[in-house]
């Protein structure tokens, strides 16, 4: 009776474990899918997300809210975890996408010559410029908690994430500024959270302390 009345109350109380809230952060993360009917002109294919959050843009602060609160979500989380390397690698992808929106774009270069020609002259804010920046600790924090997943699950789908990821990250590195980024980024931004997703599955249903051997139960 007992058991029932523990299970219960863990059910009942999702936040109270990181998995809650990490599903919270893949949710608010992608909110960047709303683009297609918010109209928000930016090309899918060509303009990076983070431009959605510019200072030019029509729908900048609910794009800024929603990844303000995917990391504060990603930061919950981060205080539930157990491993050092888990919590490091979750801290830092939450503090960077904080950076990242409050380090906004001025302006969308994908979508204005002129804001294109600002960024090439660097007539742009201290922001603009440590934006870069920011979005690469992001891309880090997300990669090593991936890393963390698949070392600790073995799951083929951690695996897959993990791969994706890394291949995301290097065409986006090939490809700054030029026509496909986009679309590039985007692929990228659905495989951390999928990696999310997966991240929370494995902390509600493992102690992710003990799987470490290629036997754990299949993704």
């Amino acid at each position: 009776m007992s058991e029932q009345r523990s299970r219960s109350r863990g059910r009942s109380r999702p936040f109270t474990r990181p998995g809650g809230w990490l599903v919270a952060a893949a949710v608010l993360y992608s909110c960047w899918l709303l683009e297609p009917v918010l109209s928000t002109g930016l090309s899918p294919v060509d303009s990076y997300v983070s431009e959605l959050l510019a200072g030019d843009q029509p729908f900048r602060w609910l794009f800024r809210a929603t990844d303000a609160l995917a990391a504060l979500c990603l930061l919950a989380a981060s205080i539930r975890l157990r491993g050092r390397w888990a919590v490091a690698a979750v801290l830092i992808f939450a503090l960077a996408t904080l950076a990242d929106t409050a380090l906004a774009l001025d302006c969308a270069p994908s979508a204005d010559a002129l804001c294109r020609g600002r960024e090439v002259s660097g007539a742009v804010s201290l922001s603009h410029r440590l934006h870069q920046v920011t979005s690469v600790l992001t891309f880090a924090g997300a990669l090593g908690a991936a890393v963390v997943l698949e070392r600790r699950t073995r799951w083929w789908s951690a695996r897959a994430v993990l791969v994706l990821l890394a291949v995301t990250g290097a065409l986006s590195a090939l490809l700054v500024n030029q026509p496909g980024a986009g679309l590039v980024q985007r692929l990228q931004l659905l495989t951390v959270a999928a990696g999310l997703l997966l991240g929370a599955r494995a902390w509600s249903t493992t102690d992710m302390r003990r799987v470490t051997t290629p036997e754990a139960r299949p993704g």
